[in-house]
């Protein structure tokens, strides 16, 4: 009787150890943590501000024509702008007047790029002021033409002032 409860008491013991053993896997093979991030996301989005009145171009001649990106977002960007010309006549005769003190081109893609993070609100100061005709022009050559301007703009979020050219660089990376 003696062993038979012995048996009895090992035999409990052994299942109560088992079960334990059993919560404790399922235990560590089923538990999770749950963390909660919020994101909010910013809109980058820009505009093209431009002062250019009836344009009447004549040989030796200026049309005003100035150009500015304001940020109506609500994060600060970088800004790059493409200026074209509809009409490759009227581009050989002219001549834009660029601001090379806070805007930059790059021969290698055709853009220019403001040298500084556009803060939200902020426009930039002028692209360009002026369109210069060539007195040599003909009126043929500047009939109906256009003078395109084409911008964008990436988040300067975590690059420095100045530090334009790598903020564009990692759209295509």
């Amino acid at each position: 009787m003696k062993r038979k409860k012995r048996v009895m008491g090992f035999l409990v013991a052994a299942v109560f150890v088992g079960v334990l053993l059993c919560t404790g896997i399922y235990a560590y093979l089923t538990g999770q943590a749950e963390r909660v991030n919020q994101l909010s996301m910013g809109e980058n989005v820009i505009e093209t501000e431009e002062e250019f009145p009836d344009p009447d171009p004549k040989p030796g001649g200026s049309v005003k024509k100035v150009v500015k990106i304001k940020n109506t977002g609500d994060v600060p960007c970088f800004v790059r702008t493409q200026v074209l010309f509809s009409n490759g006549e009227a581009e050989a005769v002219s001549t834009i007047d660029f601001n090379t003190e806070d805007w930059t081109e790059r021969q290698e893609d055709g853009y220019h790029y403001y040298k500084h993070i556009l803060p939200v609100g902020e426009s930039s100061t002028a692209l360009m002021t002026a369109i210069k005709i060539a007195d040599n022009a003909h009126l043929e050559d500047l009939k109906d033409f256009q003078v395109i301007v084409y911008s964008e703009s990436v988040q300067s979020e975590g690059y420095q002032d100045g530090d334009f050219l790598k903020a564009f660089e990692s759209l295509t990376d």
